[in-house]
Order: C-alpha cells, then structure tokens, then sequence
C-alpha cells in the first residue's frame, strides 16, 4: 500500500465521518443514546487515523513510478 492510498482513504474516511455528523444533526435530541455511540465511533476513528499516519513511513516500500519512456 502506497502513501496516496493512504492519503485516498483517509480522504474517504473524513469525508464518511462528515456525512455521519450531518445526519446526527437531523436526529432529534440524539435519538436513544446515539449519541453516546457517535461520541465513542469519532474518538476511535481518530485513533486509527493518527496511528496510520504515524506509520505511513513504514507504508513507504521506497518504489517510485516509472518515469515515462526516454527515446
């Protein structure tokens, strides 16, 4: 796994965690304890965003992309 998966994924994970916070907001006085659940789901998350990114050096295999042919 490259770095720009990482970066992709990341991208993903924020983008889905955004939505759920938009849909929380609709949810009237937070709907039978979710909001308790929404609260543990952020704070896991973000743990498992800053540990991969901690670690994206070790996802680093050093290949770099081939540059285009030379002629």
């Amino acid at each position: 796994m490259s770095t720009h998966q990482i970066d992709a994924k990341i991208t993903e994970l924020d983008k889905a965690m955004k939505k759920l916070r938009e849909a929380m907001t609709a949810l009237p006085n937070r709907l039978g304890g979710f909001g308790k659940q929404y609260t543990e789901v952020t704070r896991k998350v973000a743990t498992v965003i800053t540990t991969v990114e901690a670690a994206r050096p070790l996802f680093d295999t050093g290949r770099r992309r081939p540059k285009g042919r030379r002629r």
